[in-house]
């Protein structure tokens, strides 16, 4: 309830922040001063836009409080759903204005005699075009992703900045002292909010760097990378929590990645280990990780997410997954073992061959360890194979619930085919939705 609470809270906030310049600007408006009302919705429609991007950063800028409320995955996926929103807004923004008649057709040109400030705000919507196009198109572009990460903050604080200096000149709300006052505060949040993500948190970061003891090779195409915190305690997290992990020489460097933790976060040993289970899909994840060395130094920020059992109790665990998404569930496996925690879990694991089975020994020695069931469905079975095959459904889900299968928690993790069809299938076993949980990592 206070999860629900603390994201109600947050969520209210930003709707307030991001209209609140809007009602500054219609209290303190000068009576008569607009020659129509398309001409006060295409402002409307700019400001609105305006401060929807500039609180872009907020939601991808690790702020705990929004994202223990919310899951910094579900905010990235918010981020990706209002950018487009923000966009299609600000593009309305000219549209309108040439519908009221009031300013011609030629101002949308790249024609001398259109005056600067409308040269800004032509330039600004070309840069979130731009961003919003390298960003949905960034895999077909094969654009790597460190080169995306970079040109998509420069692209936002460029439009930012051009959008800022178009209202500032032309808008017909910001030559009011109250209006110029509350941009010139959100431009010092904005400022503040990048200086710490992009400054500050690396030098705290720099404080306390992690090294490498093994990097070891798994199935599944993956690789373990097992650190210890270097001169400083480390820190505990919750089972199926992430941290993003920078193995660059400085934690300044743009490569680092969003990896769920793969170890018990309870830590009890005391050393302070950590583990990261990572599966080659790209780059970094296939030609960097596998080079890293034991005794090389990394940087860890975390934990961050939601997605974990502690935060959901139930009579009993059902974990759904496949391919690299064991990683999260694994590490609920082993806290709950290291508890010696007797409630019943059931583990789907979903993968093309045996081979793909990342952490299937260790599995293995779980179920004699726990009250665990696990159901191995495999897409390409070997010769012999007596078990599920095909793809996790609701039909192989119905073969191996038990009958208060309801009442347990359920938590999901694997490829977006696999998420949607649990999201579907669930649902129609009955099972409540508030009681099904998932993680996704799509960043663009």
């Amino acid at each position: 309830m206070r999860i629900v609470v603390r994201g109600a809270v947050w969520f209210g906030l930003y709707i307030f922040l991001i209209l609140f310049p809007l009602m500054v600007g219609a209290v303190f408006r000068e009576p008569g001063g607009s020659p129509s009302i398309l001409i006060d919705l295409a402002a409307a429609l700019g400001y609105i836009g305006l401060a929807l991007m500039a609180f872009e950063l907020t939601l991808v800028s690790r702020v705990n409080g929004a994202s223990s409320a919310f899951g910094l995955d579900a905010l990235l996926q918010f981020h990706r759903e209002i950018g487009i929103f923000a966009f299609l807004l600000v593009l309305a923004h000219p549209l309108v204005l040439l519908l009221s008649g009031l300013y011609p057709l030629i101002f949308i040109l790249p024609l001398p005699t259109v005056p600067w400030p409308i040269w800004m705000g032509s330039l600004a919507l070309g840069a979130v075009a731009l961003l919003i196009l390298l960003s949905v198109w960034r895999k077909r572009l094969k654009i790597r992703y460190e080169v995306w990460q970079l040109t998509h903050g420069l692209l936002a604080i460029l439009l930012l900045v051009l959008a800022s200096v178009h209202i500032l000149s032309v808008g017909r709300y910001a030559h009011l002292p109250a209006v110029r006052l509350i941009w010139f505060i959100y431009f010092v949040i904005f400022v503040g909010l990048l200086l710490r993500y992009r400054l500050l948190k690396p030098l705290q970061l720099w404080g306390k760097p992690w090294r490498v003891i093994e990097n070891r090779q798994e199935l599944g195409n993956a690789h373990t990378l097992r650190l210890r915190p270097v001169d400083h305690g480390g820190f505990t997290f919750e089972p199926g929590q992430f941290g993003w992990i920078n193995v660059g020489r400085t934690p300044f460097n743009l490569e680092q990645h969003p990896i769920s933790f793969s170890s018990n976060g309870d830590i009890p040993s005391g050393d302070g280990e950590i583990a990261f289970t990572i599966k080659s899909l790209g780059d970094w994840s296939g030609k960097v990780v596998p080079a890293v060395k034991p005794g090389a130094r990394v940087f860890v920020d975390g934990p961050y997410g939601v997605f974990s059992m502690d935060r959901e109790q139930g009579p009993g665990y059902v974990l759904i997954g496949g391919g690299v998404g064991i990683t999260p569930l694994h590490a609920m496996l082993l806290a709950m073992a290291e508890r010696e925690d007797v409630r019943p879990v059931i583990l789907f694991y979903g993968a093309n061959t045996v081979d793909d089975l990342t952490f299937r020994d260790e599995l293995e020695g779980l179920v004699q360890r726990m009250n665990l069931q696990v159901v191995i469905v495999l897409s390409q079975p070997p010769e012999g194979w007596t078990g599920e095959t095909g793809y996790i459904t609701g039909d192989v889900l119905r073969r191996h619930l038990p009958k208060q299968y309801k009442r347990f928690q359920y938590f999901i993790c694997g490829p977006t085919p696999l998420m949607d069809g649990m999201e579907k299938a669930l649902p129609e076993l009955g099972v409540p939705a508030d009681k099904i949980h998932t993680e996704r990592f799509d960043m663009v």
